[in-house]
């Protein structure tokens, strides 16, 4: 299964710390799917993602983070979700085009929302 990972508000919360569980979450995801990054720190064919996260999860999720692979797109995330594979997209926020377009492919069921600051153990508690 492909998984899209974002960064800000799923991986670290607002104020820049990992999320709880983070590195056993990347662990597992990384060991037994497809990740790739969907984020702002990898658009446009630059992926700063990687660097952007070492100064702020644990060591020990370098070498998972290094796993994930780029994705390419310009305005909305789901340019880049690969449609005729099954996924899972975990996202603190969503546009309105974004949803359209998942409802289009029959996928709204597949968007994971993470909000950190209702439930900071929410990552911890994905299971993928």
């Amino acid at each position: 299964m492909n998984i899209y990972l974002d960064v800000n508000g799923v991986l670290i919360d607002k104020y820049l710390k990992p999320a709880k569980g983070v590195v056993d979450f990347l662990k597992h995801t990384t060991e037994k799917h497809t990740v790739y990054w969907l984020t702002t720190h990898c658009k446009g064919g630059e992926n700063n993602a990687v660097w952007y996260l070492k100064g702020k999860l644990p060591k020990e999720a370098h070498d998972y983070i290094e796993k994930i692979k780029v994705t390419d797109w310009s305005t909305w995330k789901t340019e880049a979700i690969d449609f005729s594979q099954d996924f899972r997209w975990l996202d603190d926020t969503v546009y309105r085009a974004e949803l359209d377009m998942l409802r289009e492919h029959g996928c709204e069921d597949k968007l994971i929302q993470i909000d950190l600051e209702k439930d900071p153990n929410q990552l911890s508690m994905v299971k993928i």
